[in-house]
């Protein structure tokens, strides 16, 4: 049965976030699954007020990376065919030199979004969609966590954000829980994939969603929600935060940077810096180091090498960062 107030909140999130409107035209990354088909028929039904309903097209990619990828690419088939609509659909094959045996999750995943990207950009359209909800969002989180970084990562996935200069990637369902999702809708969805990749526990994610969350859950039901919410305090902090961080950075370069503050407050204004600049994959420990640099009172020059051709160097009180040679 359809929910008609989590229908009007998720209207008044797409309005009051400037998700899509009218003029839009968004690519849904289909993958036949329930959540994505789900997406589908949400934004291809008509029920969105006319200001909001952008023109819609799907993408579907077969990575050929499981036994039942032929039947999966049929029902995709048949779905594009019964929804009229769509302003164009594509249907992908990947081709591997060799299948792939590591990362695989993380190839898959970049090659999809190039193509999209490619699709996007083929027909015009200016934002990808895709429906990660918030059961996702709490996963996404929870790996991030145990996998360790900065805290700019628990931040979780953002409703929007810029995957080029002229495309956006937006995921309306980012508040609503996986269980609720058959809600929008006129009716429940009766047909859809399973991924039959989901249930193996070798992958890091599918462990997460399949025993560790479930066993937070049993601690308490709204686990999920709770740990979204404490990736949106993080986000409002942040967000504070990036008001100083322009005369943080001047301090960096002119020499007064207070070097007495706690060593992660340090780390997030550095990280920060480097972010800037174009350096994102800096190692804690090689933070800490610059730290240690800086603080060392009986030294007045030094260097720290970052990887990739870069380096962060001191003179006197001032840190910059320097290409090697």
């Amino acid at each position: 049965m359809q929910d008609h107030k989590l229908n009007r909140q998720l209207i008044e999130t797409v309005r009051s976030k400037q998700l899509f409107k009218a003029s839009d035209h968004i690519v849904v990354a289909f993958s036949g699954g329930h959540d994505s088909l789900t997406l589908l028929q949400w934004l291809t039904q008509q029920n969105l007020p006319q200001e909001l309903q952008p023109q819609v097209s799907a993408l579907y990619v077969n990575h050929h990376l499981r036994s039942d990828a032929p039947a999966e690419a049929r029902f995709v088939s048949e779905v594009f065919n019964a929804t009229p609509q769509l302003v164009a659909t594509r249907m992908v094959d990947l081709d591997w030199v060799e299948t792939p045996t590591s990362a695989i999750e993380e190839q898959a995943r970049e090659r999809r979004y190039a193509a999209l990207v490619d699709f996007a950009k083929d027909i015009g359209a200016n934002k990808i969609v895709t429906a990660h909800h918030a059961t996702d969002q709490a996963e996404t989180v929870l790996y991030k966590l145990v996998r360790g970084g900065h805290i700019q990562q628990l931040q979780g996935m953002q409703f929007k954000g810029p995957l080029t200069e002229k495309i956006e990637l937006v995921r309306p369902f980012l508040g609503i829980a996986k269980g609720s999702l058959d809600t929008l809708l006129d009716k429940p969805l009766q047909h859809w994939i399973t991924d039959s990749s989901n249930q193996d526990n070798q992958f890091a994610r599918n462990r997460i969603r399949n025993r560790v969350l479930p066993e937070l859950e049993l601690i308490n039901q709204q686990a999920a929600t709770h740990i979204n919410e404490s990736a949106e305090q993080l986000a409002g902090m942040s967000y504070l935060l990036q008001a100083t961080l322009p005369q943080q950075f001047a301090a960096l370069e002119m020499g007064t940077f207070d070097w007495t503050m706690p060593n992660t407050a340090i780390i997030y204004v550095l990280q920060a810096w480097l972010n800037q600049q174009g350096l994102y994959q800096v190692k804690n420990r090689q933070l800490q180091q610059a730290i240690q640099l800086m603080r060392n009172e009986s030294v007045a020059q030094g260097k720290i090498t970052l990887g990739k051709g870069w380096q962060l160097v001191r003179e006197q009180a001032m840190l910059r960062l320097e290409r090697l040679g």
